[in-house]
């Protein structure tokens, strides 16, 4: 069974959100026009009838976009930026902030995929060319009889970069980051 793209089940909640916030609205409108004509006849008596309430406003069922979010990244925006993001909530497309935000940020990403394409290539090349460097690099040592098993010094056992230059109180490897 083939799932379902989580746009195309974010797109349908949006539209069944609207479909529910219209009908809502619609029988708001209603009850206010009634309070409109008893307002009439009651401010001729002196007195002004109760508004009706306001209506609950529908949020857009859970739909989780991409599967499960859960990394965080704090991040530092604009006034401008957050109000917009808040009026996002308030209009009740969202319920909270970071639902918002992963949403915009995804849709970011979707509008901008030419740029994460040629990103992506051009890490791949520097990849490719850190690789080979450090191949060239082996066999230079090779080459002149330099120490290159790990037996004779210190080396990170997640990248295999040489520690023995480092003091022997370091515990996380500079080059990848891994933990000794």
């Amino acid at each position: 069974m083939q799932e379902k793209d989580p746009w195309k089940l974010y797109r349908e909640a949006i539209k069944e959100w609207q479909k529910n916030f219209i009908e809502v609205l619609g029988e708001w409108r209603e009850k206010f026009k009634e309070w409109k004509e008893q307002a009439k006849e009651e401010i001729s008596k002196g007195s002004i009838p109760p508004l009706p309430p306001l209506p609950d406003i529908p949020r857009i069922s859970s739909v989780r976009i991409r599967g499960e979010r859960s990394n965080v990244i704090a991040s530092r925006i604009n006034n401008e930026d957050l109000n917009k993001i808040d009026m996002l909530i308030e209009a009740g497309l969202f319920e909270t902030r970071s639902e918002a935000v992963a949403f915009l940020v995804n849709e970011g990403i979707r509008a901008r995929q030419d740029l994460i394409e040629k990103v992506s290539s051009a890490i791949e090349e520097i990849r490719e060319i850190r690789h080979q460097a450090e191949e060239r690099i082996k066999k230079l040592r090779r080459e002149l009889g330099l120490a290159e098993s790990k037996e004779s010094g210190r080396f990170c056992p997640h990248c295999g970069k040489d520690l023995t230059s480092l003091p022997d109180n370091i515990r996380i490897c500079p080059y990848c980051g891994y933990k000794l």
